[in-house]
């Protein structure tokens, strides 16, 4: 179901935008939120924190950060303020609205795809030159949006990322995903946008260890596997960037046979992932 542009302009008809009169850390702060149209549930939205940063130039490149289950924690401000330092303005989203973990990821997909129109008609950002990263479950969402039936299902034929960051996606959860979620084809990533994707894990995940995120790329068809990427952060655990350590039992740990997921904050490790992010997007999302 390809997003029309009438109804785009619902979309934008319907944006709430409460401009903030200051500028913190010298980006202007706005409260969006808008409808998801044709939306998997009723009366879904995207509600976010759209940052622009202070700069003459006329249009500026941008990144849709995706949350994780856990929602807005600070992890997306820690590398939106680095983006916008370098002139790049971020647009924080938050898909649940306390409504819980989908059944699908392919639930989240109207949503992601609606933010990216929502920029490209905004007077300040370069609709081609939109990027998306995620962390955990906005991870595998930012993955598959890298997936050229999904951009064509729920985005307009002229409108795809420009890049993907995904950081600490259960990549064994995508694969598995792939083959009981009815909306989900095992084949969606036999063609890909082209555009660069690339993925964080780390050594210690216990979700997945960074041996599933191999496993799935290397079962990426040969002309899509130039366009992924993996780095894999020594001694790092899951969620590395959080503010605070903790430890809780999962039942999809350990792919899916259960245990106790380790997050130990690594502020030293944080820092190179938000270098990461900086460096990545200030490349890909550069002029031409």
């Amino acid at each position: 179901m390809n997003v029309q542009s009438s109804l785009l302009m619902r979309v934008l008809a319907l944006a709430h935008v409460a401009a903030s009169a200051s500028a913190q850390a010298g980006a202007v702060v706005e409260q969006i939120s808008f409808e998801v149209i044709n939306s998997f549930d009723r009366r879904a939205a995207v509600v976010g924190e759209m940052r622009i940063p202070d700069s003459k130039r006329e249009r500026l490149p941008a990144v849709v950060i995706v949350n994780s289950t856990t929602g807005s924690d600070g992890r997306g401000a820690f590398y939106a303020e680095a983006l916008n330092q370098a002139g790049i303005a971020t647009f924080e989203i938050d898909m649940f609205q306390g409504r819980g973990i989908p059944a699908s990821l392919v639930h989240n997909m109207p949503h992601v795809f609606q933010s990216l129109r929502y920029l490209a008609n905004h007077p300040r950002i370069d609709g081609a030159r939109v990027g998306i990263m995620g962390f955990s479950y906005g991870a595998q969402v930012s993955l598959l949006t890298s997936s050229d039936e999904m951009t064509r299902t729920y985005s307009d034929r002229d409108l795809r990322f420009a890049a993907h960051l995904a950081l600490y996606p259960q990549c064994w959860v995508l694969r598995k995903r792939s083959e009981n979620d009815k909306l989900l084809k095992p084949a969606m990533f036999m063609e890909v946008t082209g555009r660069p994707v690339h993925i964080l894990v780390g050594e210690k995940d216990d979700y997945d260890s960074f041996e599933g995120c191999r496993v799935f790329l290397a079962g990426l068809p040969a002309p899509a596997k130039p366009h992924y990427a993996l780095s894999v952060y020594e001694g790092a655990t899951f969620a590395w960037d959080s503010r605070f350590s903790s430890a809780v039992y999962e039942a999809e740990a350990n792919r899916g046979r259960g245990g106790t997921v380790r997050v130990i904050a690594d502020a030293d490790i944080a820092r190179q992932s938000q270098e990461f992010a900086l460096t990545y997007f200030s490349r890909y999302l550069a002029e031409n």
